[in-house]
């Protein structure tokens, strides 16, 4: 996975793992857990609890039509029939005979909540809370949501309800299940996520509460720790033969760990057995796509559609397929190809976008899968599908069924996703590095069949960016500096935690860049072939502990401390001077932009000496290089410029003057290099394409040069007459004349007076 641009801050972050927040939804209407009292109803609901669905059924028919049952009655009656707009009516009934009752408004809210309509549900809840402070089921309705949004708010009332020894049994199992399934979420299975399971397993039996959601995070647990079957799923179906939810939480789990071909089986089981679980159908589609299944996974949202319409992922998910119909999918080999074997690469894409992205994304996810199948040694067992989103909200969808993910690329096996170029504001993100960042997923994921840990598969990624990626060079925002600094890194037998939910607003950007440097440093230390041996430990079961006495002979207590002392030191200028670095860095940019330039020239320096490969927004490298323009020394200012873009600083505008520098100064070559780097910033700029093909002829390429000026074409350069003319020169260089003479005379036709077109048709005349 590939976060949001650096260059922004840490977005509101929901990891891939973010679309399956906490276990789906597993009845039309949840296990009340005591929240409601009325004896009738109970009835119903213990006939439900024992999978008896057709006496369940009819005992909820009869309560919704009798005219004896209170409003509130007949809402759940109604609620757990599957009529979410009659309960709705009737609880608005309810609570208008009742406004000062919260415990109406506390099950009015767990109704929105279930017909995906969060904003809503938690203003009942916080209306239910004021009128009593006290409801416990209140503060864990209002806990599970914002758990479920990652809010660290969630902590406050679930805490509230657990130390609370006179709160409902029902209301802290619901706790309990809550925080047990954090746990496991953050990868807690062997000690906390157990703890808490057993606590709720004796508070349901002491209360003679449903264990159908206890023994399904047993089974989960069990699941995770490869004993599979659990004999929790047979014990919970002799509890209720049809409740699909048995196979369903614990298939999120293995999501969570990105552990997809478990997920998927889990998921199809809870279908079969349930067919009217409408978010197990979901997860299943969700499943179904990240292989690549279009078709399975558009007919399990459209049974989800039918079942549960309120579900935004179903609809979303629906209209982002029908959407693909129109991208256009690019193989490499070409279908049909020389020897008949299959594709190494699919690329699907926008159709006016793949002229230009599409040559440029071969070339380079066929140079990482080449780099990759050598580092790790592990080779492809079947194609890998890219997918290149040209609207941010498309990519968002596929990759969690909801906009406004703050993600720029998602693996999720040989299947990866990442934004356009055009999907966000020029130099927003260097899209040729998120693209090699997802490519080294494919490989640590599939070589260990997907038992990677999250915190290592993301820390490699950062790894390769930095070391073998089109970016080369340690570039880690400043604020990231600081909170190591602080404290804040976490140890490393717990780094998944700052991945699934986060304490702090930036802790999933440090989370990524601690993981890279802790990758960094047992390359540096140990060799990266201790990386690669980690890899195989993971492929085999092992934890991080075990993992890292295996192969590093060490425990992560102690390689903790050493990783410390290494950033303490390694780090030590910034670490001691952060807020000088800050106060410089920020005053080198303001005395530029005043043309102070001696002024930007000091704080410049001062702030370099300190972090040196600060190549982030407004990084040093750019005010000294202005400076020293501006003051006459232009071999300096290009030596800045090659220093920021060595260290990975890939500001298009910075790198378009290096490379007009470097061709000035007759080195064409190194021109063309900086020149080609601004491809995986800005590639959709048909004048740089234009100038790409001009040097290209220079250096006597006239290929790449007709393909450059290919995507100047695709691009709709404005000037036409100078795009035919370059093509036409491309084609007489390649020997290619009747195409040189058709070019020419259409960049004649448009500028009938342009010199130069009528000089290069001369030429041609002459030396037929």
């Amino acid at each position: 996975m590939h976060l949001e641009s650096r260059r922004r801050g840490l977005p509101a972050w929901f990891a891939a793992a973010a679309v399956m927040a906490a276990p789906a939804t597993l009845y039309a209407r949840g296990i009340p857990y005591g929240a409601v009292s009325d004896a009738a109803l109970v009835r119903c609901d213990e006939l439900e609890w024992r999978g008896a669905r057709t006496e369940s059924k009819a005992c909820y028919e009869a309560l919704a039509k009798s005219t004896g049952a209170t409003a509130s009655v007949r809402a759940e009656a109604a609620w757990a029939l599957g009529d979410a707009q009659r309960a709705n009516e009737w609880f608005r009934q309810a609570a208008a005979a009742a406004p000062g009752d919260s415990r109406v408004r506390t099950r009015w809210a767990d109704l929105y909540v279930e017909t995906h309509q969060d904003a809503q549900a938690l203003q009942l809840y916080e209306e239910a809370l004021k009128l009593d402070p006290a409801n416990a089921f209140a503060k864990v309705g209002a806990g599970s949501l914002l758990a479920g949004q990652f809010s660290t708010e969630a902590d406050q009332y679930l805490d509230a309800v657990l130390k609370d020894a006179n709160a409902p049994a029902g209301a802290r199992l619901r706790a309990l299940l809550l925080a047990a399934t954090v746990a496991l979420e953050n990868g807690d299975s062997a000690a906390g996520a157990a703890a808490l399971i057993e606590q709720a397993a004796a508070l349901a039996t002491q209360s003679r509460l449903p264990l159908l959601e206890v023994n399904a995070l047993r089974a989960a647990q069990d699941e995770l720790a490869g004993r599979s079957p659990s004999p929790w799923i047979a014990a919970t179906l002799q509890l209720d033969p049809a409740w699909g939810g048995i196979y369903a939480v614990p298939a999120h789990f293995y999501e969570m760990r990105r552990r997809a071909n478990e997920a998927l089986a889990l998921y199809r089981k809870a279908v079969e057995l349930q067919p009217d679980l409408w978010s197990a159908r979901v997860s299943l589609g969700s499943a179904l796509l990240r292989e690549n299944r279009l078709t399975e996974a558009r007919a399990q949202f459209e049974a989800a559609y039918r079942g549960d319409p309120f579900d935004p992922r179903t609809t979303n998910t629906l209209r982002l397929l029908d959407s693909l119909a129109q991208s256009v999918v690019v193989t490499y080999p070409p279908l049909g190809a020389a020897g008949g074997s299959q594709p190494k690469l699919l690329l699907r894409m926008n159709r006016q976008e793949s002229p230009v992205l599409a040559g440029y994304a071969q070339q380079l996810a066929l140079q990482a899968i080449d780099t990759y199948s050598k580092r790790y040694r592990f080779e492809l067992k079947q194609p890998v599908m890219i997918e290149i989103y040209k609207d941010h909200e498309d990519f968002a969808v596929r990759t969690a069924g909801m906009p406004g993910l703050g993600l720029l690329g998602v693996t999720f096996g040989y299947v990866l996703a990442i934004d356009s170029p055009e999907a966000r504001a020029v130099n927003e993100f260097h899209w040729g590095s998120t693209l090699w960042h997802e490519m080294a997923h494919v490989f640590t994921l599939e070589s260990t069949n997907h038992r990677v840990p999250r915190w290592f598969s993301e820390g490699l990624s950062v790894f390769e960016e930095w070391r073998t990626g089109p970016v080369k060079g340690i570039d880690i925002p400043g604020y990231v500096f600081a909170d190591l600094r602080d404290g804040k890194a976490l140890p490393v037998a717990d780094l998944d935690r700052g991945f699934i939910r986060p304490d702090y607003a930036e802790q999933v950007q440090v989370s990524y860049m601690q993981a890279g440097l802790i990758c960094d440093y047992i390359e540096r230390t140990a060799g990266f072939d201790q990386l690669v041996a980690l890899l195989d430990q993971y492929r085999r079961g092992a934890d991080t502990p075990t993992a890292f006495r295996a192969v590093l002979g060490t425990s992560t207590e102690d390689f903790d401390a050493r990783f410390r002392a290494d950033m303490k030191q390694r780090y030590r200028a910034v670490f001691e001077q952060y807020p000088a670095w800050r106060s410089e860095r920020a005053a080198a940019v303001k005395a530029a932009a005043a043309q102070d330039w001696s002024a930007a020239l000091t704080h410049a320096h001062a702030a370099l000496a300190i972090l040196p490969q600060d190549v982030e927004d407004d990084s040093p490298w750019l005010p000294l290089a202005a400076a020293l323009q501006a003051t006459q020394h232009a071999s300096e200012a290009r030596q800045a410029l090659y220093d920021y873009w060595q260290r990975g600083g890939h500001d298009p505008g910075a790198l378009k003057t290096l490379a007009a520098q470097f061709h000035a100064a007759n080195q064409p070559q190194q021109a063309l290099q900086v020149l080609q780097s601004v491809n995986y910033v800005a590639p959709f700029d048909a004048g740089l394409h234009g100038e790409l093909g001009d040097w290209l002829l220079e250096l006597q390429r006239p290929a790449e040069a007709l393909a450059e000026y290919g995507i100047a074409a695709a691009l709709d350069a404005p000037d036409k007459a100078e795009l035919h003319l370059r093509l036409a020169r491309a084609h007489q260089a390649l020997g290619e004349r009747a195409q040189a003479h058709s070019e020419v005379l259409q960049s004649l036709e448009i500028a009938p007076n342009f010199r130069p077109a009528q000089k290069l048709l001369l030429e041609l005349s002459k030396n037929p």
